[in-house]
């Protein structure tokens, strides 16, 4: 039973990341589409970031509704989280405003590398890195980064 659950909880997470991926490229597009026409990219941030943060509060409401209990260190990792994402957010606009998307993407492209590094330095003993998975994100980001080149 317990393997089941385990299955569960990955092909979840699995799908959510795959959505995560179609929702960062869409909004990615988006945003710059409406930068090209002249909007400012730090308003185009803004306005992501507070749908983003409106879909969550909906998401933590209804659990905090079905009785799932509160957790209130969690508060300050997720004010961290959506500063450093509306910095990340509004960076990435930024840029689109001075440089073309493919040339962009493949920059932010790296953040598998940049995350590894933050498992190695901060989250030591938390989270497992493998060789593998280093030579795996080394690819994914030369072959996005080649592709950039390409274009």
């Amino acid at each position: 039973m317990a393997e089941g659950a385990n299955t569960r909880r990955i092909t979840i997470g699995l799908v959510f990341a795959a959505l995560a991926m179609l929702s960062f490229v869409t909004g990615g597009l988006l945003a710059n589409h409406l930068v090209d026409r002249g909007n400012s990219p730090v308003v185009v941030a803004f306005y992501e970031a507070l749908f983003g943060l409106a879909f969550t509060l909906a998401i933590r409401l209804r659990g905090l509704r079905s009785g799932q209990p509160r957790v209130q260190s969690g508060w300050g990792w997720m004010l961290a989280a959506g500063v450093l994402f509306a910095l990340a957010t509004g960076s990435f606009y930024t840029s689109l405003a001075r440089i073309d998307y493919s040339v962009a993407a493949p920059i932010v492209g790296a953040v598998p590398l940049a995350s590894y590094l933050f498992v190695l330095i901060v989250l030591r003993g938390y989270e497992r890195l493998t060789p593998r998975v280093v030579v795996g994100a080394t690819l994914v980001v030369a072959g996005v980064g080649l592709i950039g080149v390409a274009n």
